[in-house]
C-alpha cells in the first residue's frame, strides 16, 4: 500500500480503537489518577546475575522485556515508574502493533538462539537484572522465582526493601545486556591502542572487539543503578574471557541524548557516526525500517595485558590521545 494510504488507515484505527471503551483492558491505564501527587519513587532491590549464553526460558523473559522497553513504551510507562514500589498498571495494545512486536521477539529470540546453536566458538555473555522481593512476597512472584543466595551482599538497594524474615526470592528479570565478540573495525590505520602494523594495513578493520548491545532497563527499576551494574558486569566478563580486549565498543542512536550522558559518564567516548545504520519503526500499521545514525562510542580497558597491547604506559597517558587519533582517523567527524 501508499505509505499515505497506510497512515490514513492507521490513523482511523487508532481513533476507533481509543474511542471504543471495550478494548481497554480491565487494568487499563485510562484511571483518573493523573491529577494525584505521585508518591515518591523507592529504589528498586535486585540482584546481577552472569547466565552465559541463556536457556530457552530466559531467553524468552529477556526479548519479552527488551521488546517492551524498546518498542513498546509510553508516556504512562515513564511516569508509572515513580510510583510506590515501582508497580505499573497493565498496558493497552492496538492489536496491530501487538503482531509487530510479536514478530520482533521472534526475531530476536530466534537470533539468539541461532547464535548459541552454529557460533559456539564465539565469546558471549548475558546479563540479566532480577528484582529482588522478601520472601514473605513469594506468592507475587512467578514460578521461575529463587531463593537467592545467603550471601545478601549480592543485592543491591536491599537497606531500602522493608525487612523479613527467611530471606529473600529472586523475581522478573527487570534489565539486561549482552556483550559479544563482533568484528567491528574502527577505522584508521589502527589496531588496539593506536599503533600502525608494519606493513601500513589497517589493523583496526573488522577485528574481533566485545561489542556491548541492547542495553535496557525496565521503567519500574529505573533511577535504581540498574544500568550502572549490568556495564561493571560486562566489562567484568570481557576480562573474565582473558583474551588481551584492550576497548570494547558499542553503538547508540544519535537522538537518544540520555543514552550518550549515560555512557560518557560511565568513561565511554564518541569515536565517528555512522548514518547508514537502520532501525525498526512500530510506529505504522505495518513495520518498517528507517534510516538512523548511530554513534560508535569507545571504551578504554584496565584489564590485565590491554596496556601491552595497546603500547601504552602504565600511567594511560595516552588514552585520551587514542580516541583523538580515531576520530581524526575516521571520515566522518
Amino acid at each position: 500500500l501508499n505509505l499515505a494510504v497506510q497512515d490514513k488507515i492507521l490513523e482511523g484505527l487508532r481513533m476507533k480503537w481509543n474511542n471504543n471503551p471495550e478494548g481497554q483492558s480491565e487494568n487499563g491505564t485510562n484511571g483518573d489518577d493523573g491529577d494525584n501527587e505521585a508518591p515518591s519513587k523507592r529504589r528498586v532491590p535486585f540482584i546481577i546475575q552472569r547466565i552465559g549464553r541463556g536457556k530457552k526460558s530466559e531467553i524468552e523473559e529477556i526479548t519479552r522485556m527488551c521488546v517492551d522497553v524498546f518498542f513498546n513504551e509510553r508516556k504512562e510507562d515513564r511516569d508509572d515508574a515513580n510510583g510506590v514500589d515501582g508497580e505499573t498498571s497493565k498496558k493497552r495494545t492496538p492489536p496491530w502493533k501487538a503482531l509487530q512486536l510479536a514478530y520482533l521477539r521472534n526475531f530476536q529470540e530466534g537470533d539468539i538462539l541461532a547464535r548459541n546453536a552454529f557460533k559456539k566458538e564465539q565469546r558471549v555473555d548475558l546479563v540479566v537484572a532480577r528484582r529482588v522481593r522478601p520472601l514473605s512476597d513469594a506468592g507475587n512472584v512467578d514460578g521461575s522465582g529463587k531463593r537467592v543466595a545467603e550471601d545478601e551482599s549480592r543485592i543491591y538497594n536491599l537497606d531500602e526493601s522493608r525487612p523479613a524474615g527467611g530471606g529473600y526470592v529472586a523475581g522478573e528479570i527487570i534489565g539486561y545486556s549482552e556483550v559479544s565478540e563482533k568484528n567491528f573495525g574502527l577505522g584508521g590505520n589502527f589496531e588496539s591502542g593506536g599503533k600502525k602494523r608494519r606493513d601500513g594495513t589497517s589493523g583496526g578493520e573488522g577485528r574481533p572487539r566485545p561489542y556491548l548491545s541492547n542495553l535496557c532497563v525496565a521503567a519500574p527499576a529505573r533511577r535504581s543503578g540498574v544500568g550502572s551494574r549490568l556495564l561493571d558486569a560486562c566489562e567484568e566478563a570481557v576480562r573474565d574471557w582473558d583474551a588481551g580486549h584492550a576497548e570494547m565498543v558499542l553503538q547508540v542512536e544519535e537522538d537518544n541524548p540520555s543514552a550518550i550522558r549515560f555512557y560518557e559518564g560511565r568513561g565511554w567516548e564518541v569515536a565517528f557516526a555512522d548514518p547508514a545504520c537502520r532501525s525498526y519503526d512500530t510506529s505504522g500499521f505495518f513495520l518498517r525500517e528507517r534510516r538512523v545514525t548511530k554513534l560508535a562510542m569507545v571504551k578504554r580497558l584496565d584489564a590485565p595485558g590491554a596496556a601491552t597491547n595497546g603500547g601504552e604506559g602504565a600511567n594511560g597517558d595516552d588514552s585520551g590521545s587514542f580516541i583523538q587519533k580515531l576520530r581524526n582517523s575516521f571520515f566522518v567527524q
